[in-house]
């Protein structure tokens, strides 16, 4: 799944937010025309929502449920990532419901964006989002380093690997 986009949404006075189309496209049909596009929802690194496909949630939850709860770190890690997570589906109307302490968590309170990146959709508040913006210098220096460029630009990433 590569999800993509940046979706400007408002919520309603019950705190359901209707998904974009363009986006919903981007996922896989659910099963019947009834059946709407289930999810789960939970408090992300930052303060934004982090909503997963119900798939990729299964496909990570087995993976964290794999860790050693003998160890603290791994219990206080689970709490954290496991804190307020809910299922939710779509309704008729293609709206999904969040929960009010997730919105309080997130400060999200009429108005909100979604970023769709990989598997997962973040959910922010607009004002939270807008100060996460980067100078385009820095953006460039970022990811210099992130993609293996290091200090002098010389790289040790090879795309040849990356499947393009």
């Amino acid at each position: 799944m590569n999800l993509i986009g940046e979706y400007p949404v408002s919520m309603d006075e019950k705190g359901r937010l209707r998904m974009p189309a363009s986006l919903l496209r981007q996922l896989p049909t659910p099963v019947s025309e009834e059946a709407g596009y289930d999810f789960v929802v939970n408090r992300g690194f930052e303060k934004c929502l982090t909503m997963y496909p119900k798939a990729v949630w299964d496909t990570l939850s087995v993976k964290i449920n794999r860790l050693n709860r003998f160890n603290n770190r791994n219990r206080m890690f689970m709490r954290a990532f496991y804190q307020g997570a809910t299922n939710s589906t779509t309704d008729n109307a293609g709206r999904i419901l969040l929960q009010k302490p997730l919105l309080d968590y997130a400060g999200i309170t009429g108005d909100a964006l979604l970023l769709a990146m990989d598997d997962r959709i973040e959910i922010w508040a607009p004002d939270a989002y807008n100060a996460l913006s980067i100078d385009p210098n820095d953006f460039s220096d970022l990811a210099n380093q992130v993609l293996g460029g290091g200090e002098d630009g010389v790289g040790d990433l090879d795309f040849n690997d990356m499947n393009f």
